[in-house]
């Protein structure tokens, strides 16, 4: 159905809705019957309102960047990235594939606008203990502990085997420089080299505990890669006498030689691997997040472990008969390369992995590199990009993840000024199941679990949702996030109403960029997405559907200010 045609047939009609029931209540709403037609403002798109699917060439989005982003995978070739937070600013260190033997910085207030700051940390400079030839820099992490900051690092040694060190400066963007004092020397010798292992060290993570206790995680590698943790006694000392194997390939916990968990095993890769940890806590858990399989690995994810305390032990969710169920981001792994997943994915997102935590204002978002190569598949190297989405937790304190997202996002409200409004609205609807999933931050994504019951269910005919907001607010944009399952998503909304005459009709879902038919494949976080141009305020969104076969959506970002 053509837009013209849909908009004049609606101004020669009377548009009438049905009293609201509440999903399973009793509430109920004024209808349009009960309101002054004739201060009806159909809005008029490009001049009122932007439906970012019009701004869709075949290739790409055109959008307003300081609202929206989208992971292009395109400005910041860090691999193993790490996000330091200081008002207001970021600092995002990583591997760098400009030159792999110094620590390279990109600098954003924005995530728009980025400076390169090289060679913050060359180890060189000083004829310390890398390796002149092949000092090789690995995934560095910055924090700052009572005015100084670190600069944590692997390098190879001279016997070109990786060892985890630290380095300090004044600056966050360096000169760092080796510690030395009477306690250490981090100019000659690497400061976290277990004395009683002589296996390679690498990917060093910190984490500060509620009670100020430090603790390190890092990666080793044996027969397989495996994740330890350490005590600290200081920024640069570590209590070797805790040190503890915490995370192994496979096993769901450490004391476990069965492995269950076969996408952690993708045959690929020289060794078995767990690697990159990161430590989150909420709810009173430790949550040891880390990347499985190979970085150059299509199936290179984020999954998760649990724990009562800061060195474990450590288990990892699964049940009999499922997969994936410690998956926290990315591709769904397989051995088998014919697979429904493999081909599906593909073109969507590759490698996305090797990750961090980090807040943006009071949003916590996840820090990742992914292949430029979407459809890549091979253990060999590749280039690789920042990209970042968002972090929740749910009712149980159990993190999870709004990604990886090859999609037109919200920024967060810290830097676009705009808040999700939806979360803290009260909603009601007719005709709709699971109406409370709609405001519940969760999206399906697809292939993690069997999750179709997180999804808003609309029935079959007219359907709405209305969001009442605690007070008025300027609205500024709205996500409608379409549902995760190629049977059931919605190609078209029948119409938004502001409550306050503003209307909106038939806003289009970009079925060119987010759907492959021919995969029978929906982009996972992919929305209706309209940008508001036209200033008002609304203390209310009524969205309504007409499905001849029923559909579903996941989420609904209202963005108000």
């Amino acid at each position: 159905m053509k837009k013209i045609l849909i908009l004049w047939i609606i101004c020669l009609s009377v548009f009438v809705m049905a009293s609201c029931v509440n999903d399973g209540g009793d509430k109920n709403t004024d209808t349009d019957t009960d309101k002054d037609k004739d201060t009806k403002v159909f809005l008029v798109e490009n001049e009122d309102y932007i439906d970012l699917t019009s701004r869709y060439d075949g290739e790409s989005f055109e959008y307003n960047e300081s609202l929206w982003y989208m992971n292009l995978l395109d400005d910041v070739p860090l691999p193993d990235p790490f996000v330091y937070v200081e008002n207001g600013t970021y600092y995002i260190v990583g591997t760098s594939d400009r030159n792999i033997n110094v620590v390279d910085c990109y600098v954003t207030t924005d995530f728009v606008n980025y400076d390169a700051h090289y060679a913050i940390y060359d180890p060189l400079m000083y004829d310390g203990w890398e390796n002149r030839y092949e000092p090789l820099i690995y995934a560095p992490e910055m924090y700052c502990f009572d005015g100084v900051y670190y600069l944590y690092y692997s390098a190879k040694d001279g016997s070109r085997t990786r060892k985890c060190s630290v380095a300090a400066s004044d600056n966050p963007l360096g000169p760092y420089e080796p510690i030395v004092n009477d306690e250490v020397d981090g100019l000659d010798n690497p400061l976290f080299e277990n004395p009683d292992s002589p296996l390679r060290g690498l990917d060093a993570t910190v984490f500060t505990d509620d009670d100020g206790k430090m603790y390190m995680y890092f990666t080793v590698t044996g027969e397989a890669q495996y994740i330890v943790g350490v005590e600290l006694l200081s920024p640069y000392q570590a209590d070797w006498s805790t040190y503890k194997k915490l995370v192994i390939p496979g096993a769901v916990d450490s004391e476990s030689e069965e492995q269950l968990l076969e996408w952690e095993l993708y045959r690929d890769n020289k060794i078995q691997i767990n690697e990159a940890p990161f430590m989150i806590k909420s709810g009173g858990k430790y949550y040891l997040t880390y990347s499985a399989n190979g970085a150059y690995n299509k199936y290179y994810n984020v999954c998760y472990a649990v724990s009562d305390s800061p060195l474990g032990n450590f288990v990892k969710p699964y049940e009999e008969g499922k997969m994936w169920t410690n998956l926290l981001m990315g591709c769904p792994s397989t051995d088998d390369v014919e697979s429904d997943v493999y081909n599906q994915w593909s073109g969507f997102a590759s490698g996305t992995g090797h990750h961090c935590f980090f807040y943006s204002g009071d949003e916590l978002m996840i820090g990742y590199h992914a292949h430029k190569n979407r459809d890549w598949n091979s253990k060999y190297y590749t280039e690789r990009y920042f990209a970042f989405d968002y972090v929740y937790f749910d009712k149980n304190g159990v993190p999870f993840c709004n990604g990886p997202t090859y999609s037109v996002i919200n920024l967060p409200e810290s830097i676009s000024g705009a808040k999700n409004l939806s979360p803290d609205s009260s909603i009601s609807g007719n005709n709709v199941q699971n109406i409370e999933n709609a405001k519940d931050n969760y999206i399906v994504d697809c292939y993690n679990l069997d999750s179709r019951e997180n999804e808003v269910i609309l029935g079959k005919g007219e359907s709405y949702i209305e969001i009442d907001f605690d007070r008025s607010y300027e609205i500024k944009g709205i996500l409608i996030y379409n549902s995760a399952y190629y049977d059931s998503y919605v190609l078209e909304i029948e119409y938004i109403d502001f409550g306050n005459g503003n209307v909106i009709y038939y806003p289009q879902f970009c079925e060119d960029f987010y759907v492959k038919t021919e995969k029978s494949f929906i982009y996972p976080c992919s929305a209706f997405t309209l940008e508001i141009l036209k200033s008002f305020k609304a203390d209310s969104v009524k969205i309504g559907f007409n499905l001849p076969d029923g559909g579903s959506i996941n989420e609904i970002v209202i963005l108000g200010k």
